[in-house]
């Protein structure tokens, strides 16, 4: 989430990533029954498994859903994922957690050469006073064909995928324990040690101490409480990916694997991985 979104766009676009056309964002308004246009408008770097949106600020008169979020920092603040059906998704969160609402319908209208297509789709919200990490929602995708399109998952820098979310605490068990609690799969270290939740349908979430998350990325600690740090993403050639930061004037660092990642300040608020797939 940004305050400005014209600017969030071009960072990410010289980040390599074809950002889908700006869809203005409607949704319920406090004291009113029907949907109304929000403060907000996005855009989506769409990839053949997941996603980043990146939320602006757009028409600053209307209500804003996020500002206590985009308040605490511009960054990452939401993670989203998927089920197959929302009703059976919440019948088995409920036994797992508290804290989620039940399914609400949603839609966007989406230009499709021209012509208007909803997208559709049904969100289960999470309450924000149970989790300090951010807001999570689990999405039910109703039309994903309207989005998920060959022209919109075509990247400059060859992203094909986003593999994990990385979270940063000064205290990981806690948020292990919800993460666990919400997605129903144990934590495990992974390759490189991680406490690491790996998610049946591909993709992965990570906690990692404060410390050792601005140790291992050069960064400062700025943030207070729990929230997303990082986002992987895989490409298809990383020498690719390299020769167009380059170009395009993004300092990056490498990391021991051979991947590299770029700064919070270069990626809307959070730091931003490429491994090669």
């Amino acid at each position: 989430m940004v305050r400005d979104l014209d600017q969030g766009a071009d960072k990410w676009e010289r980040l390599g990533f074809q950002l889908s056309p700006r869809s203005p964002q409607i949704g319920y308004i406090p004291g009113q029954d029907v949907m109304q246009p929000w403060a907000t408008s996005n855009h989506c770097a769409m990839f053949e498994r997941g996603y980043l949106e990146l939320i602006g600020i757009t028409e600053p008169t209307n209500f804003n859903p996020w500002n206590r979020f985009i308040q605490r920092f511009e960054g990452p603040h939401i993670s989203a994922l998927r089920c197959r059906e929302a009703n059976r998704a919440f019948a088995s969160l409920r036994d797992r957690t508290d804290g989620f609402d039940p399914p609400v319908q949603r839609q966007r209208n989406i230009s499709v050469e021209g012509a208007i297509q909803a997208f559709r789709f049904r969100n289960i919200f999470s309450q924000d006073e149970h989790y300090p990490e951010g807001r999570f929602i689990i999405i039910e995708h109703q039309t994903p064909e309207v989005i998920w399109r060959p022209e919109l998952m075509t990247h400059p820098n060859g992203a094909r995928a986003l593999t994990a979310l990385l979270f940063c605490a000064e205290n990981p068990q806690p948020t292990l324990d919800r993460l666990t609690a919400i997605t129903g799969e144990p934590a495990a270290p992974d390759a490189h040690g991680d406490p690491t939740i790996s998610l049946r349908d591909g993709g992965a979430l990570v906690v990692l101490d404060s410390n050792i998350f601005h140790a291992r990325y050069e960064t400062e600690t700025t943030k207070k409480g729990p929230h997303i740090a990082a986002a992987i993403v895989q490409v298809e050639d990383m020498d690719r990916t390299i020769s167009l930061l380059t170009t395009n004037g993004v300092p990056m660092h490498r990391t021991p694997n051979g991947g590299i990642w770029v700064a919070p300040q270069d990626a809307n608020g959070g730091v931003l991985q490429f491994e090669q797939v």
